[in-house]
This record gives structure tokens, C-alpha cells and sequence, in this order.
């Protein structure tokens, strides 16, 4: 708020006039969204859905998950690698025949 206050003692008319058109047009498309998303939510409503409905329905990821290739023991700990991307630490300068899953 400090810089508009400081915007209006300083602007000139016409910067002014543009900031209010600027302001208008914001508030008019604030009005729009806020009506939209009122009408989603009553329709919601009528139908006897939630968001978390439409949620389950846009979150799934139709990517299949990559079994592991590899595996093997490092510093105690069981490391898979599926052998896309980088390379693990693990597996850096070993014979990945000897250790396929």
C-alpha cells in the first residue's frame, strides 16, 4: 500500500487514469473468477460431489512405476537402481551383470 500511496502523490493525470483503468479491469475479472468459482461449487453441490472427488480423478499419474534393475548392498543398506538416469554411488565402477534384481 505504501508504494500506491506513493504512486498517487506523484503520478501525473493521465497515469493516474491508466492506474484506474489498470484497477477496474482487475476488479472486474476478480468479480468474474470469484462468480465462476461460486457456480463450480454450487454445481458440486447439486451433484453430491466435493473437490476432493475431482481431485482423486485429476491426481492420477498414468505413469507406470519402473521396477528396480539393480540391487545391491551398500554401506549396509539395500540399493536399487532401475539403470535410467544417473548412476548411484553404489553402483560406480562395478560389474552390474553380478547384481541384477
Amino acid at each position: 500500500m505504501k508504494e500506491i500511496r506513493s504512486f498517487v502523490k506523484t503520478a501525473s493525470l493521465s497515469e493516474l487514469e491508466k492506474a484506474k483503468q489498470l484497477i477496474d479491469t482487475a476488479i472486474e475479472k476478480n468479480t468474474q473468477q470469484q462468480e465462476a468459482k461460486k457456480e463450480v461449487l454450487d454445481l458440486l453441490k447439486e451433484k453430491g460431489l466435493t473437490l476432493e472427488d475431482l481431485q482423486d480423478v485429476v491426481g492420477t499419474d498414468k505413469r507406470t512405476k519402473v521396477k528396480p534393475k539393480y540391487r545391491i548392498e551398500y554401506n549396509g543398506e539395500i540399493v536399487e537402481w532401475t539403470g535410467r538416469g544417473k548412476r548411484p554411488k553404489a553402483f560406480q565402477g562395478v560389474d552390474l551383470t553380478k547384481h541384477l534384481a
